[in-house]
């Protein structure tokens, strides 16, 4: 029982950071300009492709993790129930914040950004069930031992 709930707390824990770490090298390392379409707060096909992969690739670790840690099926849908009601938690109150308004003023910085823009709904809504479903499939297929001859 212990051991089930620490692989959920870690693997949470571990996957909370490594989405962030993902989300934030690409904001500052590409910046808003490159991320963004010009003088806008609408993301471009960079960021609408690469926000649902890094969801999705840090939930197929997390299930794997978390499948390896709690050494059953049991944890593995725990953890993906966490994702879920927590994302669909912050996508509630992300969803409460208004869309900022166009244009966007040149040369805003990241945390500039960050403070005044909101992501859009699709993705808001797509992270809780695509992580959670992620989280389903590395744990329950990708981490399944396989049988050997």
């Amino acid at each position: 029982m212990l051991r089930s709930i620490v692989a959920v707390v870690a693997t949470y824990l571990t996957m909370a950071v490594l989405i962030m770490v993902a989300f934030m090298s690409m904001w500052f390392g590409l910046g808003p300009d490159r991320l963004l379409l010009p003088g806008s707060f609408k993301g471009n096909m960079l960021i609408s492709i690469a926000a649902p992969a890094i969801t999705v690739c840090g939930g197929l670790f997390g299930g794997w993790m978390c499948a390896r840690i709690g050494r059953g099926t049991r944890p593995v849908v725990a953890l993906a129930g966490v994702v879920l009601v927590l994302g669909l938690t912050m996508a509630y109150f992300t969803l409460q914040k208004p869309y900022p308004a166009d244009p966007r003023e040149p040369g805003m910085t990241v945390q500039q950004i960050m403070e005044v823009g909101r992501e859009p709904t699709w993705v808001a809504i797509f992270n809780p069930i695509g992580g959670a479903g992620a989280v389903l499939i590395g744990g329950l297929v990708i981490a399944r031992p396989r049988k050997t001859p």
